[in-house]
């Protein structure tokens, strides 16, 4: 087990490097930084791994903002499928990964699972009481 955790060492010293990436557009270089990342997660903790999951919706996010939707809806979906089970559906990386997901389906002429989507916005958007009166 340490040394799996030494090798997150290097990540963890640069932790926000692939963020930082991403905000000055830099795609390319957040996008190598991100598929360096997740193996290690992987194989440190597991593949249901939060961060795992996390790393891979900010991989996701980096394919998006390069129009390459298959791609991005690959990682986008595996990485919320992992947090969403994990974590509350309100969460702004869940919030963040539905947008996502909705334009990467979009772009993929996916219309049922744009609407699936949708609705899960629509759904997470709303306060307890309304949920509970449309059931």
């Amino acid at each position: 087990m340490f040394r799996r955790v030494k090798n997150l060492w290097p990540l963890a010293k640069e932790r926000f490097t692939p963020g930082l990436h991403s905000a000055r557009h830099d795609g390319p270089r957040a996008e190598k930084l991100y598929r360096q990342a997740i193996p290690i997660y992987v194989e440190a903790v597991s593949a249901n791994d939060v961060n795992a999951g996390i790393a891979r919706i900010k991989l996701g996010r980096t394919l998006l903002r390069q129009r390459r939707y298959a791609e991005a809806q690959i990682e986008t979906r595996a990485g919320y499928d992992v947090l969403i089970t994990q974590m509350d559906p309100k969460v702004s990386w869940l919030v963040n990964a539905r947008k996502d997901l909705v334009e990467e389906y979009e772009a993929l002429k996916q219309p049922g699972q744009v609407a699936k989507f949708q609705a899960e916005i629509v759904r997470t958007q709303a306060k307890p009481s309304e949920v509970s009166s449309k059931k």
